[in-house]
């Protein structure tokens, strides 16, 4: 066991890696981790759902607008619950300060106001003069019971009165570690500043020789988007990759329980005495196309209006509207190839026993474009996601994916939407041949390769 231990792959990796580099795979483990759990539970409400659509019969005590009105719900709540547990992450960091003069919290304040907090959050500077530190921090024994209440004015305070300078805090949490580096490089460069010039020389000149010798970063390929704005972006990518998992597979399993029960209770030879047989799967992906498009795109509305209203997301480049218009674009091109392809699969079999043998490979075809626009995440600039972006098959996933996370413009959008069209006519020909030659066999499952081999009557 110990050696086992020993060669585990994370604790070799970790030996390998610096502290910000571990901290980096921990986050993507738990944004995996994340992500997977949330289609899991996207999956456990797709499934009755599904029957309901299907069958038109409660599925689990609820009907299809029963399923609806809780997808609904779990939308809004949690929509509200992201805001409610990330709601004061991107407050200002509030830094009193306490100087024993007003010139030299002036000379302070510009270099103050330019700090950056821990995760990037924004520092707020508080003039103290005339007050308490203990007061402003709302520290056991001033007019303040604890620093939670609404009199704590600061979460840290600079205090110049004494001989050397102090950051106080009311408790060790408190103190941000970037203000705390970044205040010790003001006061350190300010008194710097003071040393050059007792000397004889310019302050000035030896701070901007200094700022001259600080080598910056400059990206190759940058990305299109901030890097600040990645939360952001990540979780509008998560809800909109979960809506059109939802609908894509939901509505292709929908069609495919259509036709094998159909099938199954000869229901469609009596049907098939009245329409043609391209009609009726025509019909069929009409009718539920219909129903999943304007209840999932609904959700995606809604969802949109609550995050909004509520606040939820922080200001970022993000054109909300023109994501959900994206989202209800692709999930109709991915709705018609996946109801397409479940429909002449539906054809083969004759027993609902016998549909999970075709319908979970083409589940499985589809989950991988939805697992890449996650995988995309890590590098979205790279060709091969670019190119596989254009595939109509991974098109309804990979490019709201790429719009969404800033490396896709309409034109982009609109050339992928164009190969799509183009690959309909020919996958919907290919599916009512396969529906038209098999829908009527019974029995044991039709092999796909005899259907299109056997000509057509």
């Amino acid at each position: 066991m110990s050696d086992i231990n020993r060669n585990a792959l994370l604790p070799r990796y970790r030996r390998l890696m610096t502290p910000p580099q571990w901290r980096q795979l921990s986050t993507g483990l738990t944004i995996g981790v994340a992500a997977g759990a949330l289609a899991g539970f996207a999956l456990l409400a797709l499934l009755p759902a599904s029957v309901a659509l299907t069958t038109g019969t409660p599925s689990w005590g609820l009907d299809f607008g029963g399923w609806l009105v809780v997808l609904l719900v779990i939308a809004v709540v949690g929509i509200l619950a992201y805001g409610h547990f990330t709601r004061g992450r991107d407050a200002p960091y509030r830094l009193g300060v306490l100087a024993a003069d007003a010139a030299t919290a002036t000379a302070l304040a510009p270099a103050l106001e330019q700090v950056r907090g821990s995760n990037n959050v924004p520092v707020e500077v508080v003039d103290l003069s005339g007050e308490e530190a203990a007061a402003a921090l709302g520290a056991a024994g001033s007019s303040s019971k604890t620093s939670e209440t609404p009199e704590a004015r600061a979460d840290m305070v600079l205090d110049l009165t004494a001989d050397s300078p102090r950051l106080l805090v009311s408790e060790s949490r408190k103190a941000d570690t970037a203000v705390v580096t970044a205040v010790t490089g003001i006061l350190q460069q300010a008194a710097l500043s003071d040393q050059i010039a007792a000397l004889g020389g310019d302050p000035s000149a030896a701070a901007e020789a200094l700022d001259r010798a600080a080598p910056r970063v400059v990206a190759l390929d940058p990305l299109q988007h901030d890097a600040e704005e990645f939360g952001a972006r990540y979780t509008i990518l998560a809800f909109i990759d979960i809506l059109l998992m939802i609908a894509i597979m939901g509505g292709g399993q929908a069609i495919a329980m259509g036709v094998v029960e159909e099938k199954a209770s000869r229901i469609v030879e009596i049907l098939l005495a009245c329409v043609r047989p391209t009609s009726l799967l025509a019909g069929k992906v009409l009718g539920t196309g219909t129903a999943v498009i304007l209840s999932y795109g609904l959700i995606g509305v809604v969802a949109a209006a609550t995050a909004e209203l509520a606040g939820v997301l922080p200001q970022t480049s993000i054109r909300i509207d023109a994501v959900v218009v994206a989202m209800i674009v692709w999930m109709i091109v991915g709705y018609a190839i996946a109801a397409a392809a479940y429909g002449a699969a539906g054809a083969l079999v004759s027993r609902q026993e016998d549909a999970a043998s075709v319908t979970v490979p083409l589940t499985a075809i589809l989950m991988v474009p939805y697992m890449l626009s996650f995988v995309m995440v890590t590098d979205p600039a790279r060709p091969v996601f670019r190119v596989l972006a254009y595939l109509p098959p991974f098109s309804p996933f990979l490019m709201p994916a790429r719009l969404v996370l800033g490396v896709s413009g309409w034109v982009e959008q609109l050339v992928a939407l164009a190969l799509a069209l183009a690959f309909i006519p020919l996958l919907v020909r290919l599916a009512a041949t396969v529906y038209t030659r098999a829908v009527t066999r019974t029995g044991s499952r039709v092999p796909l390769r005899e259907v299109l081999a056997r000509r057509a009557a």
